[in-house]
């Protein structure tokens, strides 16, 4: 992955050693932290991106109305082969903010995908300035928005350090402890329980086997060569 700025069987699971144990944990820590998000969300934090930039409030599940967006400020992630994934544009609170950026929402959201794929791909034509505006152009409805977007904080174990790592690397005046926004996301109460009853089972089944080799008796020694 790349990121530019634009300005099975229970036996089988266990076997896999730590590899294992580490996906057990990962499944606990993933349940706890779902069913956390969704009880302490129940319904998003309607709040205007005015006041949430001036003063986040506690809460991980917000509709930020009013944001203005500009692709112009964002970066993207890309596939292997050059392909966009998702978009990380600065929430402003109207045209007028340069402050430094304390939220990024996170999209991806078809139309913004392929607006800056062709904004992008414009750009690396050997900066062709004409293919730039043309693209700029058929895409302004995309460029500059203002609206509402709604979605999940990242935090916990969703936050990927090396993701913040690689964005703040970008020159996009980001603050220290800017926030990343998933547009779209919401909690799921049902599928952080699933998670955590995998979990669960699979520290059950670890502790088991665990118990059962170490009940094991040491293994014979070898037979050795008749002497002659």
């Amino acid at each position: 992955m790349k990121y530019r700025s634009n300005h099975p069987s229970a036996r089988g699971f266990i076997s896999l050693g730590c590899m294992g144990y580490i996906i057990v944990i990962a499944l606990l820590i993933g349940g706890v932290q779902g069913i956390y998000k969704a009880n302490k969300n129940r319904e998003p934090l309607v709040i205007s991106a005015k006041d949430y930039l001036a003063k986040p409030p506690d809460g991980e599940w917000v509709t930020l109305t009013g944001a203005t967006l500009n692709l112009l400020e964002s970066a993207h992630r890309e596939s292997i082969g050059g392909k966009i994934e998702e978009v990380f544009i600065p929430v402003r609170a109207g045209m007028d903010d340069r402050g430094v950026v304390k939220v990024l929402l996170s999209t991806k959201d078809k139309e913004t995908i392929s607006a800056m794929q062709s904004i992008s791909s414009a750009g690396d034509k050997g900066g062709n300035e004409a293919a730039v505006f043309k693209a700029l152009a058929s895409n302004a409805s995309q460029v500059f928005r203002t609206r509402d977007i709604s979605g999940l904080v990242r935090f916990g174990i969703d936050a990927d350090s090396k993701t913040r790592d690689k964005l703040a690397g970008l020159d996009m005046q980001l603050a220290k402890d800017f926030i990343i926004l998933d547009e779209g996301k919401k909690p799921e109460l049902g599928v952080s329980i699933g998670l955590f009853i995998m979990g669960l089972i699979g520290a059950f089944i670890a502790v088991k086997r665990a118990t059962r080799d170490q009940n094991l008796p040491p293994p014979l020694p070898p037979n050795l060569p008749a002497r002659g």
